[in-house]
């Protein structure tokens, strides 16, 4: 059954929530309620750590990408006759899945550099989180991740919003400088690729401008800051107060895991990073939970909204990562820990 759930539940989410957009008045109240309690509800109730054989199972990611771009539509189509209240719920229903889906997506379409079309559309479905410069920042989070200089790996004991404020920037000037690295030290070169998705955020901002006049432009933009605040969150989350030694070997314990919950099958593993992070070439279909990856106990959604408030964000998580530090870190990461 979870081989049928992890084909279906995105397709269908998107299909769902889209309809919900495009129906308007109470359909949204039910869209609303499904973003908030689907995958919640289903990981209470439902968890798997291994189903195996999941890369015989058929390829969704472009199919679910196209379906992502047809959510941006019908966004879109949505905003000009909604009422204030049915704005403000259609443009919260909308961020969300900006910033879950669609990025999750997006980021496994950007690690196919190889295949044109799907890089590309990964650009696209950036653009809808305003994080062109991810084009090219999970090159640099990859080769940086856990260590001090990794703008995109929370550090014990440091806030979200304070995270912010680190992360966005230094993943940009880090893109831009890997990009230059690239190109052999050309900075405005067509071949530049957070160039080509800042080109792509400008045309898909007035493509909503075309289709819904300023207001339509100012709903994208308050639903792609909230998707950015959950793509940022989940990247706080992943590697909070995990320390690796620079230069050193990329390895399971460098990365939270979720508890194996369905929800995280059936979105391409997106909560088994250890994994994804030590095998970044792997299909998502591939992905597995390792026996010795460090692992969150919290849901998604508590991990989220837990973060968004910092106190209570430290009360949940520094006594786990005071367990990883006596459980998984070497003295040299411990050593770093306490320097930090």
């Amino acid at each position: 059954m979870i081989s049928v759930f992890r084909v279906v539940f995105a397709p269908f989410s998107l299909l769902f929530i889209s309809a919900a957009l495009l129906a308007g008045g109470t359909a949204l109240w039910a869209g609303m309620a499904y973003v908030i309690f689907a995958a919640t509800a289903l990981d209470a109730v439902w968890q798997v750590r291994d189903e195996g054989a999941a890369e015989s199972e058929p390829d969704i990611l472009m199919p679910t990408a196209m379906l992502s771009v047809v959510l941006a539509a019908a966004f879109a189509a949505f905003i000009p006759g909604a009422t204030t209240p049915e704005l403000i719920a259609g443009t919260l229903i909308a961020g969300a899945v900006f910033g879950t889906i669609a990025n999750i997506v997006a980021h496994e379409l950007i690690h196919q550099e190889d295949r044109p079309a799907r890089f590309l559309l990964g650009m696209v479905l950036e653009t809808l989180s305003l994080d062109p410069a991810d084009t090219v920042g999970h090159d640099l989070h990859h080769s940086l991740v856990a260590t001090p200089a990794d703008p995109s790996s929370a550090r014990k004991g440091e806030g979200f919003w304070h995270f912010l404020t680190r992360s966005i920037p230094g993943a940009a000037t880090g893109s831009f400088q890997l990009e230059r690295k690239r190109l052999g030290g050309r900075m405005w070169s067509p071949g530049n690729r957070v160039l080509q998705a800042l080109v792509l955020q400008i045309v898909v901002f007035a493509l909503f401008f075309i289709a819904a006049g300023w207001r339509g432009l100012a709903a994208f933009m308050c639903a792609g800051v909230l998707a950015r605040i959950i793509v940022e969150a989940t990247k706080y989350s992943s590697h909070y107060g995990l320390v690796r030694v620079p230069g050193s070997e990329i390895e399971m314990r460098h990365s939270w895991n979720a508890k194996g919950g369905v929800s995280s099958r059936a979105l391409f593993n997106a909560g088994w990073h250890s994994d994804h992070h030590v095998n970044g070439d792997r299909p998502y279909r591939q992905i597995q939970l390792p026996e010795n990856a460090p692992i969150n106990p919290h849901s998604a959604g508590m991990t989220f909204a837990c973060a968004l408030v910092p106190p209570l964000w430290f009360s949940v998580m520094d006594p786990l990562v005071e367990n990883w530090m006596q459980e998984f870190a070497s003295p040299e990461e411990r050593a770093i820990a306490e320097t930090a």
